[in-house]
């Protein structure tokens, strides 16, 4: 039986199948660990160019993602530009923002132990605050880069169903994030979730380039 069979080992030891696949999880097992320590260790020398690099990679992958998705393989080629624009907008801006606000709502706003209440003040502060201020920014910013002209309108016509799918997402992400995750960590905690939400924003910004923004009123 393959279970039951015997394999020799680069030094002429002899392994049962079973203990060369528990050798094999151990090895793969301490090869994680190992990675984690490393990320944890950078998290405490350089923390704004670990979160910065972090960020920023899962940016891109997440416009990358939606580029995939939505654009026919026939149709065009791979936009670089708009995915370098992504990954500067996660290093650059993410990344401070998060990095700082993060801190900032869980060591000085509401300190203290991660109890039911103060977990819902953080959250509703972050989402109902920083988010509202975060997401136009952040889609402003973006456009800025693209070189878009009717800034404002087309805000004024995306922002409602952004902040709807931000809220549907991110309150139950950042109640679990504030309630379980040390701070240090949050970020990546963040980023990890983002990969989802940031193909959402590529698809949202992508979508809204191809719609007339609302004109404005003359009085």
């Amino acid at each position: 039986m393959l279970r039951h069979a015997t394999l020799i080992g680069r030094q002429g030891r002899v392994f049962t199948h079973s203990a060369w696949k528990r050798s094999h999880s151990i090895r793969k097992h301490n090869t994680n660990s190992s990675l984690l320590s490393w990320y944890k260790r950078k998290l405490d020398s350089n923390p704004l160019l670990t979160k910065g690099i972090t960020s920023g990679a899962i940016s891109a992958a997440g416009d990358g993602i939606c580029q995939y998705l939505s654009v026919p393989a026939s149709a065009v080629t791979f936009d670089w530009l708009r995915n370098i624009r992504f990954f500067v907008m996660g290093s650059l801006f993410v990344a401070p923002c998060t990095h700082f606000w993060y801190s900032f709502l869980n060591v000085r706003l509401f300190p203290g132990p991660s109890s039911f209440v103060t977990v819902s003040k953080r959250v509703i502060v972050d989402q109902f605050g920083f988010a509202v201020l975060f997401q136009p920014s952040f889609m402003g910013i973006l456009w800025f880069m693209e070189g878009r002209n009717g800034i404002p309108e087309q805000l004024v016509q995306v922002i409602p169903s952004v902040l709807v799918a931000n809220w549907s997402l991110w309150i139950p992400a950042m109640s679990v994030n504030f309630a379980y995750v040390p701070v240090k960590f949050q970020v990546l905690f963040g980023n990890v979730v983002a990969l989802l939400w940031n193909t959402y924003l590529s698809y949202k910004s992508a979508l809204s380039n191809r719609t007339p923004p609302i004109p404005r009123l003359v009085e």
